[in-house]
């Protein structure tokens, strides 16, 4: 592929964004307005006009963005590896630095990362020590306002940050014993990964230095998306040469509630002096009757920057809008509805998707396929990363590769069962505090701790031996894959999950798991530059944290959430339950700016919608186990009546014009899911 020619496939606005390449530029990019296509062509731009390619960094938030805008790049580059640019997520760059410069910090470069899990486990042990043993908190609350904190970028020291309320009088109790727990053990969470690369920007100016020389040219992708850590660390890491273009869309900002800051992008051209602003609003996606819906809702915000989408390729079918009796109703109109649309145009499955508030509302729609036979799939299941068995492995490699990570340590040590009870446990713990050494060490020395058993000693010592030994095993040997499968062996895990699962069916999937998890290191190991099991962990970990931007739709009709919708398309969209208390949400009522972003989750989910879009609501709708009267949403008077047809008897329409357009919608669909079939 030729990077002029692709240049010239750009339209107008496209190509001045591409073309622009010194000095701060944000790019408003619609959706459906090909931003991928800008930003990746930008990026081959900037090296084709002779700019080196280390020089030129594009960040982005999740890994599937960043294979997709790497593989798109080296297609214009005609395939010349060495000149392509950094494409990388935040937490991957970060993760980079961090393991070159945290030394700087106080930590070891052999820091492992805590997924969710692990953080809590240790948030409960800290509340514990503290005896605090108030049921009415849930720990995930506390470390969501730690999390909180963090993306604020608060000190520790700062006691009124958390808020005056218990949760937050708790939260900072809490919060600087966490992070101490964290160092002592040389283990970072997810937050830490932006936060602490900020702070050794902040605290040592020459690394710096280092990294702004080399990162010269500087792109993010979904900016209305970062926080203010991510904020901070791209405007220190831009400098003085403000080389620095944003690609994002305010009216899709939907990440409030974990931290994202609309004025990020709101506030960029007074941030960044001199900022050029190229708005693109040519939608390739969606039909022009779809795309007024969406821009007849969003234009009810305040905070927003004003653009508005359209499109080449005609008005479509117009907005369907449906009236259930209740849930079920609902359930039961759609799905027959997208039976019989398949059944007539014998369209696939895979072209529908049912967009709802949270994943609470999938049930009714899953008996409904279910009765009639309709595969599915649901987004946002039980994670691979959250099953037993992948904790247990991931465990006994975390204490492997660190051997002061006391949290994994305590996993793998009973697991499968070595005699290691908890007073055992306990006398081990206090022996590694009053000695101010790691549990490992603790272990290995168990045999001068007085009181402890002569079983429970000669297990711990025989277990410190095992991580030794193994430890030794991953560093000198090159198939990880043999090395961990011994270990697996060795242990007998397989007969421990036959024993743990009383079904044969049960136990079968867990062992096809392990053995899933096996492969996945050796695959790593013949996949990756430098394998090493520290690198094989910062893959787990990362596609772990982002699992749920790494969703996959899968086969049949896709249940999905308005958020993990984002950045997908399909021809046929339903959106259900658009009532007052469900979209809106409840509590957007009592916080500033929510009901704004819950009309931009609205938006985003109408903008999924490539050929034809259903919106339906109920007339009343259970609740808390109670029948109760449902209210249409605020938002759905705020599409153009134009747009809309009634399918509840309300609105007469032209019976031959629906057939013109349903005629020439699902010609599309045809031909679309042709071309898809052909690549």
């Amino acid at each position: 592929m030729d990077i002029n020619r692709e240049i010239a496939r750009l339209n107008t606005r496209q190509k001045e964004a591409v073309m622009h390449t010194e000095g701060p530029l944000l790019v408003l990019a619609g959706a459906g307005s090909g931003k991928t296509r800008v930003i990746t062509t930008r990026a081959a731009y900037l090296l084709h006009t002779g700019i080196q390619s280390g020089s030129v960094l594009a960040v982005t938030f999740t890994n599937k963005a960043a294979r997709e805008m790497k593989k798109r790049v080296l297609s214009m580059l005609n395939g010349k590896k060495n000149r392509r640019p950094v494409i990388s997520t935040f937490h991957s760059l970060c993760l980079n630095i961090l393991r070159r410069e945290i030394e700087h910090l106080g930590y070891r470069k052999d820091f492992t990362i805590y997924d969710t899990s692990e953080q809590l486990s240790l948030l409960r042990s800290i509340l514990n020590d503290i005896k605090f043993h108030d049921k009415s908190f849930k720990v995930e609350s506390v470390l969501d306002r730690i999390s909180r904190s963090k993306n604020n970028i608060i000190p520790l020291s700062d006691k009124e940050s958390s808020g005056q309320d218990d949760l937050g009088i708790i939260s900072d109790v809490v919060y600087p014993k966490y992070h101490e727990a964290l160092k002592t053990l040389n283990v970072l969470d997810f937050d830490d990964l932006l936060l602490l690369t900020l702070k050794l920007f902040r605290e040592h100016p020459a690394i710096l230095e280092n990294y702004m020389e080399r990162f010269r040219y500087i792109m993010v992708d979904e900016y209305q998306d970062t926080n203010r850590v991510q904020y901070d660390f791209i405007k220190l890491l831009a400098g003085e040469r403000k080389n620095l273009c944003v690609v994002g869309d305010d009216d899709q900002s939907i990440y409030g509630w974990r931290g994202a800051n609309l004025g990020n992008i709101l506030d960029f051209e007074k941030d960044f002096s001199g900022t050029v602003v190229v708005r693109l609003e040519q939608n390739y996606r969606s039909f022009g009757h779809i795309l007024q819906a969406a821009n007849g809702v969003i234009k009810n915000n305040k905070k927003r920057m004003d653009k508005s989408l359209w499109t080449a390729g005609g008005a479509g079918p117009r907005v369907n809008i449906f009236k259930a009796v209740d849930g079920d109703d609902e359930a039961r109109w759609v799905i027959d509805r997208i039976s019989l649309i398949q059944y007539e145009k014998r369209i696939s499955y895979e072209a529908f998707a049912i967009i709802y508030r949270a994943n609470i509302f999938s049930r009714p729609f899953e008996e409904a396929l279910r009765r009639k036979r309709i595969p599915y799939s649901v987004v946002g299941g039980t994670s691979y990363f959250d099953r037993k068995e992948i904790k247990d492995l991931a465990a006994y490699l975390k204490i492997i590769a660190n051997s002061r990570d006391d949290l994994s340590l305590l996993r793998a040590a009973n697991t499968p069962r070595r005699g290691l009870g908890h007073s055992a446990i306990r006398k081990l713990a206090d022996f590694a505090q009053d000695n101010s050494i790691s549990l490992l060490e603790a272990f290995m020395r168990a045999g001068e701790i007085t009181g402890l058993g002569t079983r429970a000693s000669g297990s711990a010592i025989e277990f410190a031996g095992l991580i030794s030994r193994y430890s030794d095993l991953f560093m000198k040997n090159r198939e990880m894959g043999k090395v961990f499968r011994s270990l697996t062996e060795e242990i007998n895990y397989r007969d421990y999950i036959y024993e743990l699962y009383k079904t044969p069916e049960a136990a079968v999937r867990r062992v096809e798991n392990l053995e899933g998890f096996i492969d996945s290191l050796s695959h790593y190991e013949t996949e990756g530059k430098s394998p090493s099991l520290h690198g094989f962990l910062e893959t787990l970990a990362l596609t772990d944290l982002l699992k749920e931007k790494e969703e996959k739709t899968g086969r049949g009709v896709t249940l999905i959430s308005f958020h993990s919708s984002k950045g997908l398309e399909f021809p046929v969209v339903f959106i259900a339950g658009v009532e007052e208390d469900i979209l809106p949400h409840k509590k957007s009522m009592y916080l500033d700016g929510a009901v704004e972003e819950e009309r931009r989750l609205f938006y985003v989910g109408i903008t999924r919608a490539m050929k034809e879009l259903y919106i339906t609501y109920t007339d009343h709708r259970v609740k808390y186990g109670k029948n109760a009267p449902a209210t249409p949403s605020r938002f759905l008077d705020e599409i153009p009546d134009e747009v809309i047809k009634r399918l509840d008897g309300t609105e007469k329409t032209d019976p031959k014009q629906d057939e013109k357009d349903a005629n020439d919608f699902f010609a599309n669909i045809q031909a679309m899911l042709g071309s898809r079939n052909k690549n």
